[in-house]
């Protein structure tokens, strides 16, 4: 099971538009898409799914009624695709931001009332004399310039005093107001400065003020266009209560449809961090830092417990983590190796765990479709991520029932890599999988 979904492909299409629903088992294809509607793009999410995937899960398996659960909810790509086409879905992420821009996404504003309170903002910060102080993080005076601290703090006063129907879409703009004035190089995606690309603008609270002022247009037309849509299936989504998707309960669902964290690629909580503080979403860095115990496969691991050689029980994967945990492809420095292997061990323990209660609420004949990277690397060993997960969830007791490859032609990181220690993700692959109509199904 382990290699059968990275063997070489027999057939490459070169696709214009949705991914088609005839498509061959095992297919590489790439896609020339069309412009997506801008909800799409609406909020900060490293990574992003694209909309074709589960649109191709709903147009070839879905049936009505149908409802569906999306346990990694993100952007809210598969929660947009759902409402579109008219089909129930329940959601969760445990990351406040990804919440956040998922509860814009699935709220009806009044437009009028949001463009009138963001120009009353904007007209009450710039007569503001005196910014309070309220929030406070660690190297916050290396990362936002006194400035760009005083604007930020005021604008702050004013979203916490606007009606609270519309507070979500004014801390969308604010996020994204945050992220731009920072001393953080434009286009990277973890708090990391690099000199040698672009030197850090000087920035005031008046051009604070001005970012914030051009986000809140960008999330106004984004609502704008994708109003007619949420206004006519607003009852069918909903948001749950739970955020660990390890612990999932509850209905009986037709599918689940969802892309997993990448492995060992990005910290969303350290992308993320510097929203996470100025939107009061954690109060201190040890908050902060907590948020890393809902993470699948989480990289926040006590020192004492990389000691240990972690054994999943899956002998090729084992043999992996044996190989990364005592250096034998690349020997990093300061217990690297035995973090990076701990790291592996515990992504896919955690996997185990969601299969086991997503298969638990799942009806039988039901889907789990997933989207994840094909192939990484860590500490210079291959590790076939959606082979492994497909037979830890075939073990779960699901069945392998559909799976092709989607090259990946502009997924940019922008995170510095040292290519002996880690790669580039050339493809994603798609998986469906099937609940047995009954255990003999599965026997």
């Amino acid at each position: 099971m382990i290699n059968q979904l990275e063997q070489k492909q027999n057939l490459y299409l070169h696709i214009d538009g949705d991914i088609p629903q005839g498509l061959k088992k095992g297919t590489l294809i790439s896609l020339q898409r069309s412009t997506p509607m801008k909800i799409y793009n609406l909020g900060f999410q490293p990574a992003k799914s694209i909309p074709e995937i589960p649109r191709w899960f709903l147009q070839k398996y879905a049936s009505f009624p149908f409802k569906v659960l999306e346990p990694f909810a993100g952007s809210g790509t598969t929660i947009i695709e759902s409402i579109k086409s008219g089909i129930s879905i329940d959601w969760l992420d445990y990351h406040p931001l990804s919440r956040l821009i998922c509860q814009v996404k699935t709220t009806i504003f009044s437009v009028t009332e949001v463009k009138e309170e963001i120009n009353k903002i904007l007209q009450s910060a710039y007569n503001h004399q005196k910014a309070p102080e309220t929030i406070d993080f660690a190297n916050k005076d290396f990362w936002f310039q006194q400035g760009v601290q005083e604007g930020l703090e005021i604008l702050r006063y004013y979203i916490l005093n606007s009606p609270k129907t519309i507070e979500p879409i004014l801390w969308l703009a604010f996020a994204s107001t945050v992220r731009k004035t920072s001393n953080m190089n434009d286009g990277m995606l973890l708090a990391a400065r690099r000199s040698h690309i672009k030197e850090i603008p000087n920035l005031s609270s008046s051009d604070v003020f001005k970012y914030f002022e051009f986000y809140g247009n960008k999330a106004i037309d984004a609502v704008i266009e994708w109003h007619p849509f949420i206004k006519r299936n607003i009852s069918l989504v909903k948001q749950l209560a739970i955020a660990d998707a390890r612990k999932i309960t509850g209905d009986k669902y037709d599918a689940i449809i969802t892309s997993p964290p990448y492995i060992n690629a990005i910290d969303y909580v350290w992308a993320s961090k510097f929203e996470l503080h100025w939107l009061g979403m954690v109060k201190s860095n040890q908050e902060r830092l907590n948020l890393y115990s809902q993470e699948i496969g989480t990289e926040r691991i006590p020192k004492q417990e990389c000691k240990e050689l972690g054994k999943t029980g899956y002998e090729y994967l084992d043999k992996l983590i044996e190989d990364i945990f005592f250096g034998k492809k690349y020997q990093a420095s300061q217990g690297q190796n035995q973090l990076r292997a701990r790291v592996v061990y515990k992504y896919f323990m955690d996997m185990q765990q969601h299969f086991k209660s997503c298969f638990s609420c799942l009806k039988p004949g039901g889907y789990y479709c997933f989207s994840i990277g094909d192939l990484s690397k860590i500490c210079g060993v291959d590790i076939p991520v959606a082979s492994i997960l497909t037979e830890i969830a075939c073990d779960v007791g699901f069945q392998e029932e559909f799976h092709f490859h989607l090259l990946l032609k502009n997924r940019k990181l922008n995170i510095p890599r040292n290519v002996n220690w880690a790669s580039t993700i050339k493809h994603d692959t798609i998986v469906v999988l099937e609940k047995p109509l009954s255990l003999m199904d599965n026997g």
